[in-house]
């Protein structure tokens, strides 16, 4: 009877066996593994939907405060001024028109933020000057419809706006408008800028997965996409300065405020990614039953799953990551099996160019905006009224005939008329930065006499090629300040040639470098030291150098070093990229 008992039958041995070493194990760990991926997809798709949406909207926020910085410009420039006060004088309303539609005209006609800009003065509000952007389609039928639909209510808002920005939709056209206010600080004229919806606000439309988006600038709401969402009927409380992702009814939302220069910017993003979301339900269900059925089939799954889900999901957020570290542009080169997935690469890495293109744009608006600041610290002196005043006194150097002071304040003048920058090109030809070089060397020369001698080697075959604005004439400056101005004599020899694929720029004068000059000028040109930022007379050799490098690459830049006994040699390498002719 023990020996009888003892026996089992092979047949249900083997079903227990499979039954409990492998159908229950592999079902648990499947529905396990199912259970944990789909919930690490959840998360994965919200936190690619909510940096997607965060960077958007940063992007946003920078466009409408370059576009408030391009309205503020209207008031700080003296062209409208000196027009109105030169027509109350002499009544001359064709005059008027001319100034005020060419100034409009050169200022915003090819600004791609607006698609028409009008102007009216307080005193004949009836009378309305504009220009209007025809890259974008526009034409003077905006004009019109904004006469016949819009100038009444940019009348009433004016009235309390001040010296603060204001937005109107009408009829789902965006205008922006600001006050310019008189020399009494009452309000003189009220300019209107028609906004382009399609290139400020294009990064949020590109959000992944969105249906609806609604923003509002201030309190005027505008709708980018699909139908307006109304926050009280969603529900929805704006947290202040963040961004929330909510589930509402079935739906999900991105939502949150930013705060801008000129206004609060609200936004609601109503995104939909069930499809995707199913199509995973269906893997991680189908993942279950083949699992039950055969193993083989169950690794092929696994296998599947990792190499078409897992992977293309861990190579987003890896990227994603990379972009939030700041290296904007990462591009996924890697073709996905699934086309879910490789849209969302394709909508990525669009994303991640437009990105690219607009933070580049906007650190290189923000460095010329720096240096303009810089400049105008150091001389602490309104640079327009410098210029009239160098003008008025020019003009009485040759009244009393005066050729030598009068080509002095010229040179001055083109000097001036560099740092000031006021066609906004910090890119010039080399023609130009040594039309500055010149007139430096002509104010020196008029200082130093035969004290000092300026040799030229340039190749004329590069004088076309682009190269940053007063690029040349701080090393100059520093070689007479340093070196030159302290020496009975002494001589600079400028040399501009190509060297394979870079541009070269030597300037080399008489001096002498120590050890201790050796260390200064290492320090500053390595990494900012606060320091060396103090001492003005360093300030132009580190900006050369570190303009070099932002805009050319590491592979650029700025050297000093003894070339020969008694012969200092200053060498600026620019990497010649056709993009940056």
């Amino acid at each position: 009877m023990g020996a009888k008992r003892g026996k089992y039958s092979l047949k249900w041995g083997l079903i227990l066996l499979v039954f409990v070493c492998w159908i229950v194990p592999i079902t648990i760990f499947s529905g396990a593994t199912g259970y944990f991926i789909t919930q690490n997809i959840n998360d994965q798709i919200a936190r690619t939907i909510t940096l997607s949406a965060n960077n958007s909207v940063k992007m946003a926020v920078s466009q409408i405060d370059f576009a408030a910085n391009s309205s503020r410009y209207a008031s700080y420039n003296p062209t409208v001024k000196t027009a109105y006060a030169d027509y109350r004088k002499t009544q001359d309303k064709t005059a008027l028109y001319e100034k005020i539609t060419t100034f409009l005209g050169q200022q915003y006609k090819y600004d791609e933020k607006f698609l028409i800009t009008t102007l009216y003065f307080c005193s004949s509000s009836e009378t309305i000057y504009y220009t209007y952007n025809e890259t974008y389609n526009a034409t003077y039928f905006k004009v019109k419809e904004y006469r016949e639909n819009v100038h009444t209510k940019v009348q009433e808002l004016s009235k309390d706006l001040g010296t603060n920005i204001g937005f109107l939709n009408v009829d789902g056209q965006v205008y922006m408008v600001r006050n310019i206010l008189g020399s009494d600080y009452k309000p003189m004229a009220v300019i209107t800028m028609q906004l382009n919806t399609d290139t400020m606000f294009a990064g949020i439309e590109n959000v992944v997965w969105e249906t609806d988006i609604t923003i509002w600038l201030g309190d005027t709401p505008v709708v980018l996409d699909g139908t307006g969402l109304d926050p009280k009927e969603l529900g929805i409380s704006f947290p202040r300065d963040d961004q929330k992702l909510e589930e509402i009814s079935g739906r999900t939302y991105v939502f949150g405020m930013n705060t801008a220069d000129s206004c609060k910017l609200k936004y609601i993003i109503g995104v939909n990614s069930s499809s995707l979301m199913q199509e995973f339900s269906e893997v991680t269900t189908k993942l279950i039953w083949i699992a039950v059925m055969i193993v083989p089939l169950l690794v092929a799954v696994i296998v599947f799953f990792t190499r078409n889900v897992s992977k293309p999901i861990d190579r987003l957020i890896l990227d994603a990551k990379s972009i939030e570290k700041g290296n904007f542009g990462v591009q996924i080169s890697d073709r996905f099996g699934s086309r879910e997935f490789q849209y969302l690469a394709d909508a990525f890495n669009s994303m991640s160019y437009k990105l690219k293109y607009q933070f580049d744009r906007i650190y290189k608006e923000e460095l010329a905006l720096r240096d303009a600041k810089i400049m105008a610290l150091q001389s602490q002196i309104n640079p327009h009224f410098l210029n009239n005043t160098l003008e008025i006194i020019n003009w009485e150097a040759r009244l009393s005939k005066n050729s030598k002071v009068s080509k002095m304040i010229e040179a001055l003048s083109t000097m001036l008329d560099a740092a000031m920058d006021r066609k906004g090109k910090p890119m010039v030809h080399i023609s130009e930065e040594m039309m500055y070089v010149d007139a430096y060397l002509y104010i020196i020369t008029e200082r130093l006499g035969k004290r000092l001698t300026v040799k030229k080697e340039i190749d004329s075959g590069l004088l076309d090629l682009y190269v940053p604005r007063l690029i040349m004439q701080p090393i100059i400056e520093n070689a007479v300040e340093h070196d030159i101005a302290s020496r009975t004599k002494g001589e600079i020899v400028i040399r501009i040639y190509r060297q394979e694929d870079d541009l070269i720029l030597e300037v080399e004068h008489d001096g002498e470098l120590t050890a201790a000059d050796s260390e200064r000028i290492d320090r500053l040109l390595a990494d900012e030291n606060e320091k060396e930022r103090e001492v003005s007379d360093n300030l132009g050799i580190r900006n050369v150098n570190q303009r070099l490098k932002i805009i050319y690459g590491e592979n650029s830049g700025l050297t000093i070093k003894m070339n020969k006994p008694n012969r200092v040699l200053t060498k600026i390498v620019i990497v010649i990229e056709q993009e940056k002719q």
